[in-house]
């Protein structure tokens, strides 16, 4: 079909377009102009809406949490750098606990046990107090409680032969554990007073005197029990000349208590001692039992376990090049692992002070 351009056919064409644009033209700002400038007044709310709840929230700041996947983070446990890693969240959440400087609770101790994520606040550590004397001290005892582990707080206590128990050393953390020694940490006075409960356990072990430890449950929420002991007056006489003893113990308090021991470990005769000390023994000898049988529990565990990770299939590494060889010398002292010696075990026996 041959189209004769003439001007009528190039006026009709123009005048279709201009209807056509003119039309669209009129729709765009009689309908869809007043839509679209709805949309971004609408849209523009909303990113000030954002952008002022962004303002307000603050730029994300690092705290430090349980890194994943850690686990036995129990009450009396050490902070160790290895146990921490960082998280950011917005600045306005910060509070004054929320830990900024890892270095600021390293070396301190877990107040309470911790899952991993939880991010550290300063209520969440302890420190154990110190003064210039504290010094480690290996310290035994008769019965141990079953399932003591270093981190845990026990108190120190001695039992007479007719009962009368009293506390030597409140709220001492575990330091490590070998047999029925514990290593703690002790000031100059509480070493005074160890070593009298050694003397008196010594003396009384025949009537059925015992040295024992009892475990706190929650060592960083529980209050430290008070100290409820006395010596004897030589050892008092000594406690009151050390120079290392600020805080002097109170010589008729302490007296007053010496009366009410030796006047119970008076009223034992040998034939009642004999059979005190025979049961004392015995109950002994069942909580001894009891933590061989835990350990033996926890040994079959560990060794179920090691069994059923040995049985799943080993996945096949990827090859990778081998880094080139160093022409520096491996260094020598880290080539060995040198095996320290078992220390000895310290058996408790009559005339025997640490």
């Amino acid at each position: 079909m041959n189209i004769e351009w003439n001007f009528k056919t190039i006026a009709l064409i123009v005048l279709a377009a201009l209807v056509l644009v003119g039309t669209n033209v009129g729709q765009y700002f009689v309908l869809w102009g007043p839509k679209q400038k709805a949309i971004t007044v609408k849209y523009d709310n909303e990113v000030a809406v954002l952008q002022a709840t962004i303002d307000k929230v603050g730029p994300l700041v690092g705290i430090w949490t349980i890194k994943d996947g850690i686990e036995g983070i129990s009450p009396g446990k050490k902070v160790e750098e290895s146990d921490l890693t960082v998280k950011e969240i917005p600045e306005s959440f910060i509070t004054q606990s929320f830990i900024l400087d890892p270095e600021s609770i390293i070396g301190k101790y877990y107040r309470v046990g911790i899952s991993a994520g939880t991010p550290l606040s300063n209520d969440l550590v302890m420190v154990d107090p110190m003064d210039d004397t504290t010094r480690e001290f290996d310290v035994v005892s008769s019965v141990m409680p079953i399932g003591l582990k270093i981190g845990d707080y026990v108190d120190y206590r001695i039992v007479y032969p007719l009962g009368e128990d009293f506390i030597v050393l409140p709220h001492k953390r575990v330091e490590a554990i070998n047999d029925k020694t514990i290593k703690i940490k002790l000031k100059e006075d509480e070493i005074h007073y160890y070593q009298a409960s050694l003397i008196d356990y010594f003396l009384q072990s025949d009537e059925g005197a015992t040295l024992y430890l009892s475990k706190y449950v929650e060592p960083g929420i529980q209050k430290a029990a008070i100290p409820y002991y006395a010596v004897p007056k030589n050892i008092l006489a000594i406690m009151i000349a050390d120079p290392n003893i600020i805080k002097k113990v109170n010589a008729a308090i302490n007296g007053t208590t010496r009366t009410i021991i030796d006047s119970g470990v008076s009223n034992v005769s040998p034939e009642d001692g004999a059979v005190i000390a025979a049961g004392r023994d015995e109950i002994a000898g069942k909580i001894d039992g009891g933590s061989s049988q835990l350990k033996s529990e926890e040994q079959a565990n560990k060794d179920a376990i090691a069994k059923e990770n040995a049985a799943l299939p080993v996945p096949t590494p990827v090859p990778t090049q081998a880094p080139p060889a160093s022409s520096e010398p491996l260094n020598k002292s880290t080539d060995k692992i040198e095996t320290l010696p078992t220390p000895p075990t310290l058996n408790i026996g009559k005339g025997v002070v640490e």
